[in-house]
């Protein structure tokens, strides 16, 4: 795979909750810059979606990727959000696979798989 630009399923589970959306890579040489949707479903509370504007890069098979900006979609309460940064590999099966964390060490695994190019 020479290019990773295209959508992506996503998921992630950060151990108190699951991630669930999208992401939109755009790929130009080893720079990457897009978008994560997706509903965040933490125990015992409402979910929510989430926006975040993404860039970073792509060398080899390894991502590495850094929020640069969030917007909460659609929640009823005001919620304090901190953007993440995402390291993975891509895998043979078309994966990115990796682990996530934000600045107050909330840690995830997440995997990506590609939808269409």
């Amino acid at each position: 795979m020479n290019s990773i630009s295209g959508r992506w399923s996503f998921t992630e589970d950060f151990g108190f909750g699951k991630d669930e959306g999208f992401a939109e890579l755009t790929q130009e040489g080893e720079n990457i810059k897009g978008v994560l949707v997706y509903t965040e479903r933490i125990e015992d509370e409402t979910p929510f979606r989430v926006q975040q504007e993404f860039k970073g890069t792509f060398k080899e098979n390894k991502l590495e990727i850094m929020g640069t900006a969030v917007e909460i979609l659609d929640s009823e309460i005001e919620i304090e959000y901190h953007l993440d940064t995402w390291e993975g590999i891509l895998n043979d099966k078309k994966q990115i696979v990796g682990h996530s964390y934000d600045k107050h060490e909330c840690f995830g695994v997440f995997v990506m798989e590609f939808i269409q190019g």
